[in-house]
């Protein structure tokens, strides 16, 4: 154990930060992987945000895999939302003193980015084995990132520079509007949807219908995420190291990932 710690000292690696994130991602995950099961049962929503949440950071780990590569790939990087790379680091974003803006079309990214997560997990197999089930997962993460690299480039090549700065914030505050409208049905019953349809209809949209379920399951991943990103950061976790040498002291973080990955499908 002394030499394995020994070693990570010499890669110049904050073993604190490491240990809190993993601590915290541990924890967080188990908290509402067990809520979600027992209070909606299994595979509800809430879960299947929790396993798109970890699906959507093995995203960031082909990222960086590919910014490491000897080949020029920048342009087959898709601008991840809640981080940026420089370097041989990522920084997480900060919410503390960011404008509202910024704050409104890194969520609005998170929450397309997610979708379409969702939509791949939909399309494939869940697999008979664990090890099926790996494989299927993995593939899911290829095409939500490739789906996702396609959609931000259209964005970025048709929209105007005005629309991509304020638009987010109408359509991130629409979508919530209506999502919390729809989800008061869940609140006072349907007591409420017989006075108001409208209520009933947004309700049987984001609760009943596919793509409605979809949309629900990506804004509760991106609330999971960006309350990961937001609870790291106030812990004093900025910025994460990705240097060549330091992925290596990351396996058994990535391996941890994978194991709470399958407990969250599988289980819960």
């Amino acid at each position: 154990m002394e030499e394995i710690i020994s070693y990570l000292q010499s890669l110049d690696l904050d073993l604190y930060q490491i240990g809190i994130t993993a601590g915290v991602l541990l924890l967080g995950t188990l908290l509402l992987g067990a809520f979600g099961r027992f209070v909606f049962g299994k595979r509800s929503v809430l879960n299947n945000a929790v396993s798109s949440a970890i699906g959507i950071l093995f995203i960031y780990t082909i990222s960086v895999l590919l910014r490491m590569g000897g080949m020029d790939l920048s342009r087959f990087i898709a601008p991840l939302p809640l981080v940026q790379i420089y370097g041989d680091t990522m920084h997480l974003f900060a919410f503390q003193g960011a404008h509202y803006t910024s704050i409104c079309s890194e969520l609005l990214n998170m929450i397309i980015l997610s979708f379409l997560v969702n939509l791949a997990d939909g399309w494939m197999p869940k697999g008979k084995n664990i090890f099926s089930w790996l494989l299927f997962r993995v593939l899911t993460v290829a095409v939500g990132y490739l789906m996702h690299l396609i959609v931000v480039g259209l964005l970025a090549k048709y929209l105007p520079e005005g629309i991509l700065i304020y638009a987010p914030v109408i359509l991130l505050g629409l979508l919530v509007l209506l999502l919390l409208t729809g989800a008061l049905k869940l609140v006072v019953g349907a007591a409420l949807t017989t006075i108001n349809p409208i209520i009933g209809g947004l309700y049987t949209f984001f609760f009943a219908t596919i793509i409605g379920k979809q949309i629900t399951r990506s804004v509760l991943t991106t609330a999971i995420l960006a309350g990961l990103i937001y609870g790291l950061s106030y812990l004093g976790v900025t910025a994460i190291s990705i240097a060549s040498a330091a992925l290596l002291a990351y396996i058994p973080f990535g391996i941890l990932l994978i194991i709470l990955w399958y407990i969250v499908y599988k289980v819960f």
